[in-house]
């Protein structure tokens, strides 16, 4: 059977649980805070290098109305309906204490910073950003960082890491459109230190790595909130180097339009454009187009999106049976209660796997690695999601997927400091299934508190790879900040990740990876309205654990520093 009974059967009484939570939530009475904040949905990215800002959205593209009584103290509900690549585990985990702004309060003095700090492991931080007036029609960013470490957890200076960015940014905004483009380098240097522990140290140029990404994009949208079409078209080129003479092109195109055709009947129109070149020792091109055009009718309690998703691909050292794929695309949402949302859907895909993107998850790849674009054949969604009295939101979900060429991670057999990629590919032609149940909830208590908690438990049928290799079976994280009078503020991120296996590729035996328990403090001080010091404390418990196999992580450590804006 597609899925077993008993996978499905735990999955709803986790479900279960999840629901008997809201709803005991949702029967607490109070009054609900201004500043509640907003549903985050879409996976987690524990990468905690980047700082994310939700901000309104001008756009109308795929928005379900808010209730028309809905009570004129309460802040507006607002969602973020993402595009869902493929939800089968997290990224790459090197987590540090989240970056923390200057002040909680968005009405900052100034935008632009200078910050410098350093720490064990002979850490070293220079990071500066440049930002012109937010309140002119147009505006200049100027990102430049240089982040090095002299050792690491593996024999000194042989697992050392050193990374330099350079960011340039320019927006024009009117009343009708907005315009804006960068342009981007970032060199990461670092070292396969997985290496068989053996008397004999390989030098560290036979174990150097460096990747250089140039990108440069230009992305042009509507602003206009009652336009007659509302549309969105961005183009981004990314330039990857490697140290050992890998290389790829990878220019993408995309184009989102909404055109009203009554008050409650919108049509949608999504597409794509990708070309890609990829050099190693054999030079792949490798085309992707997308065309997504569906068709919503809103009322102010439901909405139901239906439509079509058309796929065709092209790759010159592997013959696709099939190019050209199409599948059905279907939404529903509905509000039985205010604030609270059920929904529902249906869809297919194909998800792309570049070298870029593989060495975004996994960057201790091997030389030539197999690139297969990932085909989501079948997703079928259930959950709900919404507002709870007393500055909670939630979201809960459950999800049955069907995939052909699912990707895995394991080390390789000519060298195990380095990783191949697997698929499962089974000889029928057959699916490999991914059960996942996922959830999180959001607090906010005025503006001195937010927590965020979120889940996901994934249960794997493949057919011809013995296990998922290096994909995780439990992920958990639970990120809170506290600020202080607006002079204090200090941020803790707890994280778990379980059931991790690798194997050794020479014996073939099976190495289950001790599961991985995180938990980093960032405190930041306001010595004065410029001037301020942080101190952040990274896997404070101490374990050095291996996201993947042969590779420890950092034991405790620390980066401490000033800031100063203008």
């Amino acid at each position: 059977m597609f899925y077993h009974k008993k996978a499905i059967l735990q999955s709803l009484r986790v479900m279960g649980l999840v629901s008997l939570t809201v709803s005991a939530f949702a029967q607490t009475k109070g009054k609900v805070n201004q500043g509640e904040g907003e549903i985050q949905s879409g996976e987690i990215d524990i990468v905690r290098e980047r700082k994310i800002n939700l901000t309104t959205q001008h756009r109308n593209i795929e928005k379900i109305p808010q209730s028309q009584n809905a009570r004129p103290d309460k802040q507006p509900l607002r969602y973020q309906f993402t595009d869902q690549k493929l939800i089968v585990g997290p990224p790459k985990f090197n987590p540090v204490a989240t970056e923390l702004p200057k002040s909680q309060n968005e009405q900052a003095l100034y935008n632009s910073e200078v910050k410098v700090g350093a720490g064990n492991y002979g850490r070293f931080l220079a990071e500066a950003n440049i930002n012109s007036r937010a309140d002119l029609p147009y505006g200049v960013s100027i990102k430049l960082k240089h982040n090095s470490t002299a050792n690491g957890p593996v024999d000194g200076k042989n697992s050392a890491t050193s990374q330099q960015l350079i960011q340039l940014g320019g927006k024009y905004v009117t009343n009708n459109l907005k315009l804006d483009g960068n342009l981007g380098y970032d060199r990461n240097q670092f070292y396969f230190y997985g290496y068989k522990r053996t008397a004999d140290v390989p030098t560290r140029e036979s174990i150097k790595q460096v990747l250089n990404n140039f990108t440069a994009g230009v992305g042009l949208e509507n602003t206009k909130k009652d336009a007659l079409i509302d549309y969105s078209i961005k183009t981004k080129l990314r330039a990857l180097s490697s140290f050992t003479e890998a290389s790829e092109y990878d220019w993408g195109t995309n184009l989102k339009a909404t055109f009203p055709v009554t008050e409650n009947f919108l049509a949608h129109l999504a597409g794509d454009a990708y070309i890609t070149q990829r050099a190693d020792s054999l030079t792949n091109n490798r085309n992707l187009f997308r065309i997504k055009p569906t068709f919503q009718y809103r009322t102010d309690r439901f909405s139901i999106i239906g439509g079509i998703n058309v796929v065709h691909e092209t790759d010159n050292l592997n013959t696709l049976a099939k190019p050209t794929h199409a599948y059905p695309v279907v939404t529903i949402d509905f509000q039985p209660l205010e604030d609270i949302h059920l929904f529902a859907g249906y869809e297919g895909d194909v998800h792309r796997n570049t070298l870029a993107s593989l060495l975004d998850e996994n960057q201790w790849l091997a030389p030539n690695v197999t690139l297969l674009n990932t085909e989501k054949v079948r997703d079928i969604y259930i959950g709900t999601k919404g507002a709870i009295k007393g500055g909670f939101n939630y979201e809960a979900k459950v999800s049955f997927g069907g995939y052909r060429n699912l990707y895995f991670f394991n080390n390789a057999v000519k060298d195990t400091a380095r990783f191949d990629v697997l698929y499962d590919r089974p000889a029928d032609n057959g699916l490999s299934n991914v059960i996942n149940v996922s959830g999180q909830i959001n607090y906010q208590h005025q503006d001195w508190w937010r927590s965020f908690l979120k889940f996901d438990f994934f249960g794997y049928d493949l057919k011809q790879l013995d296990k998922a290799w290096h994909r995780p079976t439990v992920t958990a994280s639970w990120n809170n900040t506290v600020t202080f009078k607006q002079k204090l503020i200090i941020s803790t991120d707890f994280y778990v990740i379980g059931g991790l296996k690798g194997q050794n590729p020479v014996t073939m035996a099976e190495r289950k990876l001790p599961t991985i328990i995180d938990l980093n403090l960032k405190t930041t001080y306001l010595v004065t309205d410029r001037i301020s010091g942080f101190v952040g404390v990274n896997n404070i418990i101490g374990k050095n654990y291996e996201r993947y196999q042969s590779y420890r992580q950092q034991g405790v450590n620390f980066l401490a520093g000033l800031s100063y804006q203008f």
